[in-house]
């Protein structure tokens, strides 16, 4: 298949690039400088006006590009957060539009978060459940609807992927916490009893191609490891993985002292459950915290 992939020279992009040709896939990249090299990639188009972009010859479009929650939630950061992905997913589906019907790729597998969910305590999320309340849950159902535009209007089967935290050695925050914890720095978040919905980048990739050619899959999918933890857990482990005890507890008072509502990212419970990924036959290469956080350690 030729599959068009925004956000490709990213952390999850890379990720999808190299499971897509290891499948025997081509991707084809958009990029806002048309002119850059993406290793992996046939061909590199345009993406600075979503809305008149080239699509043309695409079986099938994934979409990932978006604002950064990392970095201070100033109110231009969370605009910029916000308009990223509702506006820019919006424009994505009008550009899709435009093509005759017969060319318009046969899906459109866009990016979305657990953060749909708000801060749910203890309760089992599937992909059922309700949308909660906070600043990511209304940038998600804005996203999700915007993508969701493009089957309800245009008849474009559609996925979105609810990404949880992402585990991995070449990009996201594992990176950061390896330094973190190796200097004896790290500690859990708040009383650490949150739930903290994991999944490796491997497998973020393969959900997502997934996606691509499973025609039975379409609307939300929870995109998280089958081994689901709250934070303490995952904080022993990763210690346990660097040898460093995780003697620095972050109060929960402390966080919530982030502007912006920042705290939400690190406090916010959500024991979130694929269940559509485990009624397919997709299988996880890192099914457990231990074997993800170690292979994100190399």
């Amino acid at each position: 298949m030729r599959i068009g992939l925004t956000g490709a020279s990213g952390f999850i992009g890379s990720a999808i690039i190299e499971a897509a040709n290891d499948a025997g896939h081509e991707v084809i990249g958009f990029s806002r400088n048309p002119a850059k090299i993406i290793p992996g990639t046939e061909e590199v188009r345009g993406f600075a006006d979503p809305e008149n972009s080239d699509y043309k010859g695409l079986d099938a479009m994934i979409h990932l590009a978006g604002e950064s929650l990392l970095g201070i939630w100033t109110k231009k950061k969370k605009d910029r957060i916000y308009s990223s992905r509702v506006d820019g997913t919006d424009a994505l589906v009008k550009g899709l539009a435009k093509l005759p019907e017969a060319d318009r790729p046969g899906v459109l597998v866009a990016a979305s978060a657990v953060g749909y969910y708000g801060d749910s305590g203890d309760a089992p999320l599937d992909e059922e459940s309700d949308h909660g309340f906070g600043f990511l849950a209304r940038v998600v159902q804005g996203w999700e609807n915007a993508a969701m535009t493009a089957e309800k209007e245009y008849d474009i089967r559609t996925v979105t992927p609810r990404i949880g935290f992402v585990l991995g050695s070449n990009g996201g925050a594992m990176p950061i916490l390896r330094k973190v914890f190796k200097a004896c720095l790290g500690g859990k978040l708040g009383n650490g009893k949150q739930w903290m919905p994991w999944v490796h980048v491997k497998d973020v990739a393969g959900i997502f191609l997934e996606s691509v050619v499973n025609s039975n899959l379409r609307g939300p999918v929870n995109c998280v490891g089958p081994d689901q933890v709250r934070n303490i857990d995952f904080t022993k482990t990763l210690a346990g993985a660097v040898n460093r005890p995780a003697i620095l507890p972050v109060p929960a008072f402390a966080l919530k002292r982030l502007p912006g509502g920042m705290s939400e990212m690190f406090l916010s419970s959500l024991r979130v459950e694929p269940v559509v990924m485990r009624l397919t036959d997709f299988e996880w290469q890192f099914d457990e915290l231990d074997d993800a956080i170690y292979a994100s350690l190399s």
